[in-house]
């Protein structure tokens, strides 16, 4: 199964131009961006630190049938990620929660699950969290190729660039052993 979200849905974290509305400040490198939000207990930005939040407003975008080519969705996707999917030190919940964007309430199921082969095999949208020592990230897998082999059929969206590729290059790009041990975290979204 290919991948379900588009390149109209990706979002990089580390992106400069999504700005605070109304101004040319860029959001996502700010410090201030989560004590902004209400999240008087986080530091760090979106860029060092977002990677679960943009996978949820990845998802949101794809689920609202938004699009990342308007900077405002992106914004304010991130906005309701952070506010509504993690905690006061901005670090993820795995809590469900519905985003309101414009006129939409678009509602993010998050479901732990043991195995993402099998969901994704199914194809479902799924989140994990790849892990080793203090290395930590986490991707979107959207897509499964059952003629490739080992991490790389899954297909994944990876908010470090705003791209798409293999959970093996992902894993590569990020300094991880491409090994499911490092694997320790995997939720559905729907």
């Amino acid at each position: 199964m290919p991948h379900k979200l588009s390149s109209a849905h990706l979002i990089n974290q580390g992106d400069t131009s999504i700005y605070y509305p109304g101004t040319s400040t860029p959001a996502f490198t700010d410090a201030n961006f989560y004590k902004k939000c209400g999240k008087t207990a986080a530091g760090g930005d979106i860029k060092k630190y977002g990677c679960a939040i943009c996978d949820l407003a990845m998802f949101i975008l794809y689920k609202g049938g938004l699009s990342n080519t308007t900077k405002s969705n992106v914004y304010y996707a991130v906005v309701e990620a952070t506010t509504k999917g993690t905690n006061n030190a901005a670090d993820f919940t795995a809590t469900g929660f519905t985003a309101k964007i414009g006129n939409q309430s678009i509602s993010v199921g998050i479901t732990p699950i043991p195995d993402v082969s099998e969901e994704a095999e199914k194809g479902s949208i799924c989140m994990m969290r790849l892990k080793e020592g203090s290395n930590s990230h986490y991707v979107i897998v959207d897509g499964h190729t059952s003629s490739a082999s080992g991490f790389d059929k899954y297909l994944v969206c990876d908010p470090d660039g705003g791209v798409q590729k293999t959970l093996t290059a992902t894993m590569q790009k990020r300094g991880f052993t491409v090994s499911a041990s490092v694997i320790t975290e995997r939720y559905k979204l729907s």
